[in-house]
């Protein structure tokens, strides 16, 4: 069983020649099961891990979930919802269920499902601290039913991508550029004589990369690739008169350009795209810092002046309530890493601390707080020719100078003194991790270090979400396309588990 959930076989594979061969040779006396039992004992398993899980849930106080649509092979919709939730200081996640959407995809009908999974799984609906989903009206109406609209967050990566995909559009000989290199990549991907000669000039480490539509990095990886290789591919090029037109000299300068402005984004996209870390607190953060590179760049062609200009619109579009959002300002603020230090709305940085000075006195009547063991730094950067927070040390520099001349820091009245003294403290290095920071800190500050836990759980991505549907897809493919949506949901549950629980 371990077999089938782990590596997506069929339970047709306990009738197949070879597996029953290799069996009787390894194990000639073991009676290998029917696929019937193998199907009811994964439903026995899917019953036992369940309550097991559940039962780990009821011992945590504040839930995050994520959510998202996809289509299967059969283009029936299905809705998958993960958790996470913090657990000795680390973000543990989990899949809770795996359904097929019978009906139209009104907000009621996702709404009524949400609050059902979380019947189904013992999950009180005050508990969840955020659920993070795409912007899409229905899913942002049914939130506000289900839960409050107060406690949604976007898809932060979902936003980046309309950022660069809607400045790109807006620059129509920009998209003309994307098509001709995607013309030659795909000439290059189609011509078995050109590709041999492009790995045999690179020694077989040379290889274009095309466009995928749904994905905007997918174009600046397509435009990095080819800029590496522009000279062996011209070269190739003008020695095929098959071969499609080639970029200008101009055209050459035009892609730099462009890549050097759009890979602040790129860098954003990336270092969001992580599950065991927390990344809502660094929207704030990273929108002030993707907006400041972007703005401070100096394009050397008239096509990287429009894309700048468009990427400059679309940030003010999607990102100039970012501040506004309670969630994520609360977290920005409680990671010992940022604090107040991205804010531009003094008014808004104002309102945060109220909520979290209130918060600081709802959980004062609560139990003691926990003692601490031990701390695991594991803080793991790989370098990158392109560092999004290399201005994070002067900003905290220049903080710490305002201080430091203003001398003893007058007390925000009516604050919480735990919210005071968290305040003055020290920044926390950029490659701490913030809840076992506040490991550390839960001595000094033990209400605070409560609310932390609970605001810093919600992730502001759809990695999860996305890891899951691919999981599905590899899951119900042709050798399994008779699978039930329930059976999808029983293999991805037991596929998710880790060998711990």
């Amino acid at each position: 069983m371990y077999m089938v959930c782990k590596d997506n076989q069929p339970l047709s594979i306990v009738e197949d020649k070879g597996f029953v061969h290799l069996m009787n040779v390894v194990a000639p006396n073991f009676k290998i099961p029917s696929r019937r039992d193998i199907s009811r004992r994964i439903f026995l398993l899917y019953d036992s891990m369940k309550n097991m899980f559940i039962d780990k849930l009821k011992n945590v106080q504040h839930f995050a979930l994520t959510t998202d649509i996809w289509t299967d092979i059969h283009t029936r919709s299905h809705i998958g919802i993960t958790i996470y939730f913090v657990e000795n200081y680390i973000i543990n996640s989990g899949l809770l269920v795996v359904f097929e959407l019978d009906e139209r995809h009104t907000s009621e009908y996702i709404a009524s499902k949400l609050v059902e999974v979380c019947d189904e799984w013992s999950i009180s609906t005050k508990s969840i601290v955020a659920i993070t989903t795409d912007g899409a009206a229905n899913m942002i109406k049914a939130i506000d039913l289900a839960f409050d609209k107060k406690r949604q967050i976007i898809f932060f990566a979902h936003a980046l991508n309309l950022v660069a995909q809607q400045a790109i559009s807006n620059v129509p000989e920009l998209t003309t550029l994307i098509s001709k290199v995607k013309n030659i990549v795909r000439w290059f991907k189609q011509s078995v004589v050109a590709s041999d000669d492009l790995r045999k000039t690179t020694k077989g480490d040379g290889k274009l990369l095309q466009e995928v539509p749904t994905r905007w990095n997918s174009t600046f990886y397509m435009f990095e690739r080819f800029i590496c290789l522009n000279q062996i591919v011209n070269d190739i090029v003008h020695r095929h008169i098959s071969a499609p037109d080639m970029v200008s000299a101009k055209e050459v300068h035009d892609i730099s350009d462009v890549i050097d402005i759009l890979r602040p984004v790129e860098a954003a996209t990336k270092e969001l795209c992580a599950q065991k870390y927390v990344t809502t607190s660094m929207v704030i953060p990273m929108v002030f810092i993707l907006q400041k590179n972007v703005k401070e760049f100096q394009p050397k062609q008239i096509m990287g002046i429009q894309l700048k200009s468009a990427i400059i619109a679309q940030c003010d579009k999607h990102f100039s309530s970012v501040e506004s959002c309670s969630l994520l300002g609360m977290t920005t603020i409680l990671d010992p890493r940022f604090k107040k230090l991205y804010f531009k709305d003094t008014v808004v940085l104002s309102k945060m601390l109220r909520y979290i000075s209130n918060e600081i006195q709802q959980t004062q009547t609560m139990s003691s707080s926990e003692s601490s063991s031990d701390t695991d730094n594991t803080a793991v950067e790989e370098p990158q020719t392109f560092n999004l927070w290399q201005d994070h040390a002067k900003y905290v520099q220049q903080s710490t100078s305002r201080k430091s001349h203003r001398g003893q820091l007058q007390e925000d009245s009516g604050f919480s003194s735990e919210l005071n003294l968290y305040l003055k403290s020290s920044y926390a290095r950029l490659s701490d991790d913030p809840l076992l920071i506040r490991k550390d800190m839960c001595k000094v500050y033990p209400i605070l270090s409560k609310v932390a836990v609970k605001y810093l759980v919600p992730v502001s991505t759809s990695v999860l979400s996305e890891r899951l549907f691919s999981k599905a897809g590899l899951t119900l493919n042709k050798q399994r396309n008779r699978l039930t949506s329930k059976h999808l949901n029983q293999l991805l549950f037991l596929q998710s588990l880790d060998e711990t629980l």
